[in-house]
């Protein structure tokens, strides 16, 4: 919040946040010519606000009500539940991506979250399920022993890795280059288990590597941020 909060306009320590509860949005336009701000939301409870920008975001609640009381759904989300091909409680009948809840874990380091980049992974590893032999079947890869995500926000790159939200136990160290990178570690008995990059950092393949290998970093604590050591002469 610090690193970012001078990116939007008008903040300062002595904003406030004002949260309109069980409304939704009725209507977005573009302001008229010469206005402060570029967007006017018009919400269903009568209210009319007008912002820079507008995050929509969708896909949380599975929309499982099309095959309730046909396949097997989850009793934490009411999502489809699949098993390790990505078969759903009827036999050669799949799913992915949002809709599906995934009940097991090929690693600590993974976890599920309705993002579309799940969603094609999901999707891939469904569709090579589905051309196996049943006798032979795929083994979940890659995509579900390490959580991976990327995207951009107000033109920043964000990666998030593995287990990025520090817990009881762990330990966060930061970098951070106001308006240009914000680098998060979590590390957890000296071994990185997460991260959270915002901005060119160039750290995600670094990272990814010391994630997966779960390589002892004790030796270098918060050094492992700083910009004049290579970590890769480290661990090559």
């Amino acid at each position: 919040k610090q690193w970012y909060q001078r990116r939007v306009r008008g903040a300062s320590t002595n904003k406030t946040l004002d949260i309109e509860y069980e409304c939704e949005v009725d209507g977005v336009e573009d302001c008229t010519k010469g206005s402060e701000f570029n967007l006017t939301v018009t919400l269903n409870n009568g209210k009319v606000l007008q912002s820079d920008v507008l995050i929509s975001a969708t896909g949380v609640v599975p929309n499982s009500d099309l095959v309730k009381g046909k396949v097997e759904l989850s009793d934490v989300d009411g999502g489809v539940t699949v098993n390790k091909r990505m078969e759903t409680s009827v036999p050669n009948v799949f799913a992915a991506g949002d809709i599906c809840s995934i009940p097991w874990r090929e690693s600590e380091l993974w976890k599920q979250m309705r993002l579309w980049t799940q969603a094609l992974q999901q999707g891939f590893y469904a569709a090579r399920s589905m051309a196996a032999p049943v006798d032979d079947p795929v083994e979940p890869d890659i995509s579900f022993e390490l959580f991976t995500h990327s995207t951009k926000l107000f033109g920043y790159k964000v990666v998030l890795l593995g287990r990025f939200q520090e817990w009881s136990g762990s330990t966060c160290y930061f970098r951070i280059t106001p308006r240009t990178e914000f680098v998060k570690l979590v590390v957890a008995e000296g071994r990185v288990a997460g991260a959270l990059l915002i901005g060119e950092t160039d750290l995600e393949e670094m990272l990814e590597n010391l994630i997966l290998n779960q390589t002892d970093i004790s030796h270098l604590g918060e050094a492992i941020l700083d910009p004049n050591v290579d970590i890769d002469d480290y661990f090559d």
